[in-house]
């Protein structure tokens, strides 16, 4: 049901700029990228190659993913001792939440939540007494998912210190969690020797993050409040409580403190406030176990009411906040679009990139075979490279894009797409006028919407000398 709810929705509006990003990097194949690990814009490259372009064909992976959560999620519940209501419970629970929001989108969050309920899952049965082995499993996840993106130190950390804290030596005693850590190693090398080969590029962008620590950090308990459910949160809360002072959780004392250690990190390093989210799924799954005991102690079918009620209530509320529901007439007459910012992004691509193919037609025979096109992100650049027809190559300064290279030196004329970066365009050119503004048609105030197509001729010095200044990591 869940796969079915977001295909059903998966093309309403359009896609992410961070989507055809990863599309077009992931035809660049590489072991690393200026901003993220190899796997998802290999993915995301292989989807569309299998499926066409289209935002269907990169979203059927998160929709999978997402489900997978959903079950896992049950799976931890049973494995921590959880009745079959519980593990329902907690499936409901992982459904309606923000899970579902995650799974709309292809990013590299997707199969990072995956990773960490995995783990997390294999960790509860481990430390229940399981096979020694299942170590090899988390490192070999381990190594997948940090070839996906590296937010899982925090919870390799949280483990770690959880695992010290709750004085649970018998788990790392045997030769297997080592023979774990040496895999999940050997798997991330590539990425690790491209990053030292390219100036530790993620290392800057993660410092740019962390310029906005402030408002990470600000960001921590609303997230937490939506994605754990609007009207749930008291079950993941629960669970947390539970696992941390219930007797009956001491042999997974170390994987609940390794959650708040693992958000605790990512508030001192001022890290995105998502960055320790896929924990919840734990949560979610103990949390079941207390919400079953409190059904069992009487009046079941009204508390099962309730219960029933907040999963609908909070099922509707983040679908309708996250998900292309509403028509995009209505959807832009709303208040929605300044509330969530993934969303209104995902609307107005073909109209921007037929904006700049009426630009390029419009060029001089002459100038337009001398044309090329240089942006100032990676969406606007990748959205011309998947949906644009006819037009000059495209390049620009931001992130991967700016590691692919300069433009060739007979491309002189340039049509420049968006906000400039740097500001100041006189240091690249002798001369630019705005030709074109950016209108999506339906008046949603997005991230391209009124932004400037500019023709700009006469280069002050070669590509290759101005590539350097052009370049954006952010």
């Amino acid at each position: 049901m869940t796969v079915a709810l977001l295909l059903a929705f998966s093309g309403a509006y359009g896609f992410l700029g961070d989507e055809m990003y990863f599309v077009v990097a992931g035809r660049h194949p590489a072991f690393g990228y200026v901003d993220q690990p190899p796997l998802t814009p290999l993915l995301s490259a292989a989807s569309v190659g299998l499926l066409g372009v289209s935002p269907t064909a990169v979203r059927v992976l998160p929709a999978l993913e997402t489900a997978l959560i959903v079950v896992l999620v049950a799976h931890i519940s049973r494995d921590l001792g959880g009745s079959r209501r519980a593990q329902f419970l907690a499936a409901v629970t992982a459904a309606v939440s923000g899970y579902l929001a995650a799974g709309h989108m292809d990013t590299t969050t997707g199969l990072d939540l995956v990773a960490w309920a995995f783990i997390l899952w294999l960790a509860v049965r481990l430390l229940a007494g399981a096979d020694r082995r299942l170590w090899l499993v988390v490192g070999l996840t381990a190594g997948i998912g940090l070839q996906n993106k590296d937010t899982l130190l925090f919870l390799a950390a949280g483990l770690a210190l959880g695992l010290l804290v709750a004085r649970r030596w018998d788990v790392v005693r045997s030769v297997w969690p080592w023979a774990a850590v040496g895999i999940a190693l050997l798997l991330w090398a590539p990425n690790l020797v491209w990053q030292a080969a390219n100036g530790w590029p993620q290392l800057t962008m993660a410092s740019r993050i962390a310029g906005y620590a402030a408002d990470n950090r600000a960001q921590i308990l609303p997230l937490l409040w939506l994605f754990t459910g609007p009207l749930l949160f008291a079950v993941s809360l629960a669970g947390s409580v539970w696992l941390l002072r219930s007797r009956d959780a001491v042999p997974w004392r170390a994987i609940g403190i390794a959650g708040s250690l693992a958000l605790a990190f990512v508030v001192m390093t001022g890290g995105k406030a998502y960055y320790a989210i896929g924990s919840a799924a734990v949560f979610m799954a103990a949390g079941s176990i207390v919400v079953d005991r409190w059904l069992a102690r009487g009046h079941a079918r009204l508390k099962g009411s309730i219960f029933a009620v907040a999963a609908v209530v909070s099922g509707l509320f983040l679908a309708f906040l996250t998900l292309p529901v509403l028509p995009v007439a209505t959807y832009a007459a709303s208040t929605l679009p300044a509330t969530v910012p993934d969303t209104p992004n995902q609307i107005g691509w073909p109209a921007f990139a037929s904006t700049v193919e009426g630009v390029v037609a419009a060029l001089p025979a002459d100038e337009r075979a001398r044309a090329v096109i240089l942006t100032n992100d990676y969406s606007e650049a990748s959205a011309l490279d998947l949906l644009g027809s006819g037009l000059p190559p495209v390049y620009s300064g931001h992130n991967s894009y700016w590691s692919w290279g300069p433009p060739p030196p007979r491309r002189t004329v340039v049509v420049h797409v968006g906000d400039w970066r740097p500001t100041d365009w006189s240091r690249f050119f002798v001369g630019c006028h705005d030709v074109a503004r950016i209108d999506n048609g339906v008046g949603v105030p997005n991230g391209e919407q009124g932004k400037a197509v500019s023709v700009c001729t006469g280069l002050r010095s070669s590509w290759t000398a101005m590539w350097p200044a052009l370049r954006t990591i952010s």
